[in-house]
């Protein structure tokens, strides 16, 4: 991971990391300078229990050596890993097709002994922090809503805190940190990390069976958890499912196995609703009319976008709700399901949502002359489109056909 050794040359790695941490390495072409080749058994009976390989560099470049590495330090009892060097750029696609370009060299991830997937971030191209977290998150996103794993983020302090204004809008995903200090740690982390996964701490260790110096890293925080790290078999949904056995009934039978969802994560379809899992959101459940009705407007790849919570009460007795990252579906026996959002459901909520005046909704967002509109039990909400404000108009609406 060439840009991050060239900003620290000042620095001498004499860190001596907590021994029960499991030790790895990582490596590109570099290690392969005048034709050298890598003796991944060397390289395992040195006490290394992974490798992570430099896959693929922005569209067009894919490591030469990336499969014979990959196979040897497999071969030789390594837990192994693919990173991707990012190459950022505009627009922000260009993320998901870099993504796209490094599974497709990477193939099949959830197996046995394989790390998450892994982005390189460590150059702006030109970005402006906005953006870059934006394409940033696009590519983690197009990641695991492929693989269904979380991918790892390889990044380094100074990188988060000056280029990207130490956002914390990635905080969910696991850290692989760089940084070469003299302490038996890597001390602080930026954008919001609470934890570190991997800790790259030098760039000039002197490995057996590999040529020249390389980058030694150690695993938090023991063998068992790199064992777990490294279980591409697990699948998040269907893991609560077999742990709640409540969502059985609320949910029925799996009609098939779990996909890529739009937005980035996966989803699953059962008789009577449906699972969604993201790295941001976690996995959630949605079932009945509200399970129906956020799928008939397009599921994650509609305006709704993902679910944040699972199905709840409301203050309305009898009324359910589900939160989505744009809006919230509510549900009631005698009303049926019906969509809020934008700057109606804001207002809608500063009101003191289902247990104030307007009570529950009896429809879905409507064209009104100059703005949208929605029906309450007791009154309208309607938005206009010159002023950007929400009046509220206290008249009853006439009872709906329950959808």
């Amino acid at each position: 991971m060439t840009a991050l050794a060239l900003s620290t040359t000042a620095t001498v790695a004499t860190a001596a990391p907590n021994p029960a941490w499991p030790r790895g390495v990582d490596v590109s072409s570099w290690q392969h300078q005048n034709g050298a080749s890598i003796d991944w058994n060397a390289v395992k009976a040195a006490g290394n229990s992974f490798a992570v390989i430099k896959a693929t560099e922005g569209t067009t470049y894919t490591n030469p050596h990336f499969v014979a590495d990959r196979a040897g330090a497999q071969a030789a009892g390594l837990v192994v890993g693919a990173y991707h060097y990012a190459k950022p750029a505009l627009p922000i696609s260009t993320a998901v097709d870099q993504a796209r370009h490094f599974l497709s060299k990477v193939g099949d991830t959830k197996t046995p002994g394989q790390l998450a997937p892994v982005l390189d971030l460590e150059i702006t191209g030109g970005l402006s922090p906005a953006d870059l977290t934006a394409w940033a998150q696009a590519f983690l996103r197009e990641v695991e809503s492929l693989t269904g794993r979380p991918p790892i983020l390889y990044t380094y302090r100074s990188f988060w805190t000056d280029k990207i204004a130490n956002t914390s809008a990635l905080a969910k995903y696991p850290l692989w940190f760089a940084i070469y200090n003299e302490n038996p740690d890597p001390g602080w982390l930026p954008g919001g990390w609470q934890k570190w996964l991997i800790w790259q701490y030098t760039s000039s260790g002197s490995v057996p069976g590999i040529s020249g110096r390389a980058d030694v890293n150690a695993f938090c925080c023991g063998p068992a958890d790199l064992a777990a790290s490294a279980d591409g078999t697990r699948d998040e949904i269907a893991a609560r499912y077999a742990a709640e056995p409540l969502l059985h009934l609320s949910l029925g039978a799996p009609v098939r196995a779990e996909g890529p969802a739009g937005g980035g994560g996966r989803w699953q379809p059962f008789t009577n609703g449906l699972m969604f899992w993201s790295v941001d959101t976690g996995t959630r459940a949605l079932f009945g009319a509200i399970a129906q009705k956020y799928l008939a407007y397009g599921g994650s790849n509609g305006s709704l976008r993902r679910p944040l919570e699972d199905i709840s009460w409301t203050s309305a007795p009898e009324g359910l709700q589900a939160v989505f990252e744009g809006g919230r579906i509510y549900w009631h026996p005698a009303l049926g399901a019906w969509v809020v959002r934008g700057e109606i459901l804001n207002r809608y909520l500063a009101l003191g949502g289902s247990g104030a005046w307007l009570g529950l909704p009896v429809s879905d967002e409507y064209d009104v002359p100059g703005g949208r509109e929605s029906a309450f039990q007791h009154g309208k909400l309607r938005w206009s489109s010159t002023t950007n404000q929400v009046t509220e108009i206290r008249e009853p609406a006439p009872p709906p056909a329950v959808p």
